[in-house]
């Protein structure tokens, strides 16, 4: 059989546009390539090109192989389980929270309205999981940078006088916006694969851009800001770790990394406002500290003592009827209070569960770009559910963004099931996602696979 009748014959079977193009070129390079051995070996150049063809196997019976794995995987597991724990939320929102009702509670009022626009909020952070689950996160190898210049230039746009409201001198009700930022540094940092020095010296400058976004623009949600630039802190030391950038001494850049955010912490630290060196001062020595700034913190820590393993406490002393904002920042509290430290025990459990295997899929990705992004994700999820419940003992010294499906908000729960989506298409085209590292014309490139009984190892090498 003629080579390209074999290719023709093999990638019809495959039903991935993506995977038939890629499969096609690299088994017509291997023919290539074994052709060339045999002509090396005294063959004719025809004839070697037909073993070759020859040698391969049946086109059909390799071609249905392929197809096997190089389809997208259906992640009807990780849907489904966040689709009931999307459920679980609200209803224990409604049952804790919303119930509840009436003008007259601490802070805001919390009425049924709120449970009814939170269920609008899950349902378009469903929507936005739903088309990034089917968009190919690999886009982020090409398009990362432009992407993170567009984000950070919207931003501050938006971040201009007059544009947006301004809340207590800043943007703080978009802080969770800086979510996004974080899949799209990782796929940065993938795009200065083999650049040496310079790669390195641009990601800090992107990271020092998201600093002055967050920092200067947007101004407010500080604990949510320390929380993404440490993510992405993590993300440029381990591609540093790995060495994306052909640095000699990577240990060198790995500590100016992290003397850089040292000192950015301190930055931040020496900039805290009055109120939030009293309040850090409550965390640490709750008996000397002047007690109007640590009223929240104390009422926590007092609800949390008192506490059962089963059933709730009065009413009157939930914190929805004692604490302001509970929608946002006490939602796990206040769930302990109405059900005990069991039932809110479990939904953690769960949750953590989710989280765990969220880490345990990233760590089976064989492309780096895709365990980087995802790391990125789950990282800032995780990291971001600890401190919500640290600060719902009352151990924060400032509250986080929320917890995934208890908190109130649109923007974040928006991101959050966006950092989902991106997560799910991970997994989604894990099996057709193949490393093709940053080649130059005439570079080696080399796949490996293994499908069933075929064991195929493709190199392409110059002459």
């Amino acid at each position: 059989m003629e080579m390209h009748e074999y290719l023709d014959a093999l990638s019809g079977q495959i039903r991935s546009g993506r995977a038939r193009q890629a499969v096609r070129e690299e088994l017509e390079a291997h023919i290539r390539d074994q052709a060339q051995t045999y002509v090396d070996s005294g063959m004719e150049e025809q004839e070697a090109l037909e073993q070759a063809v020859r040698q391969m196997g049946d086109p059909v019976e390799v071609g249905i192989d392929m197809d096997r794995i190089h389809r997208p995987r259906n992640g009807w597991k990780f849907l489904g389980v966040i689709a009931a724990l999307s459920a679980a939320g609200l209803l224990a929102q409604y049952i804790c929270i919303y119930r509840y009702g009436g003008s007259e509670l601490t802070g805001n009022s919390i009425t049924i309205q709120a449970f009814y626009r939170q269920c609008a909020y899950t349902l378009m952070g469903l929507a936005v999981m739903a088309g990034l689950y089917f968009c190919d996160y690999s886009l982020l190898s090409r398009y990362a940078k432009a992407a993170g210049a567009l984000f950070i230039a919207a931003v501050a746009i938006v971040c201009m006088p007059g544009l947006a409201p301004v809340v207590a001198g800043a943007h703080s009700y978009i802080k969770v916006i800086m979510y996004v930022f974080i899949p799209l540094y990782g796929g940065i940092l993938y795009c200065y694969r083999g650049s040496g020095i310079r790669g390195y010296v641009c990601a800090l400058l992107w990271l020092g851009a998201a600093a002055w976004l967050a920092l200067c623009r947007i101004r407010g949600g500080i604990s949510v800001t320390i929380d993404v630039l440490f993510v992405c802190s993590l993300l440029l030391i381990m591609s540093l770790y790995r060495n994306w950038y052909g640095i000699r001494y990577r240990a060198l850049p790995a500590a100016a990394t992290c003397a850089l955010a040292a000192c950015l912490g301190a930055g931040v630290a020496l900039n805290l406002s009055d109120y939030q060196l009293r309040r850090l001062e409550v965390i640490l020595n709750p008996q000397s500290a002047d007690r109007a700034y640590g009223y929240q913190t104390g009422v926590a820590r007092e609800i949390a003592g008192r506490l059962e393993l089963v059933g709730g406490q009065m009413p009157e002393r939930t914190p929805i009827h004692r604490l302001p904002g509970v929608q946002y920042d006490y939602a796990l509290l206040q769930t302990a209070s109405v059900w005990g430290w069991l039932a809110a025990g479990v939904l953690l459990a769960i949750l953590a569960l989710f989280l765990v295997s969220l880490f345990i899929m990233v760590k089976r990705q064989k492309n780096q770009l895709g365990q980087m992004v995802g790391f990125g994700c789950a990282a800032i999820l995780a990291l971001e559910s600890a401190r919500y419940l640290l600060y719902n003992l009352g151990l924060g010294l400032m509250p986080a963004a929320g917890i995934p499906f208890l908190t109130y908000g649109r923007l974040h729960t928006v991101a959050v099931y966006a950092l989902f989506g991106i997560l799910l298409s991970i997994y989604r085209y894990q099996d057709l996602i193949w490393e093709t590292g940053n080649r130059r014309k005439g570079s080696r490139r080399t796949m490996a696979w293994g499908v069933g009984k075929y064991r195929i190892r493709i190199e392409r090498a110059d002459g």
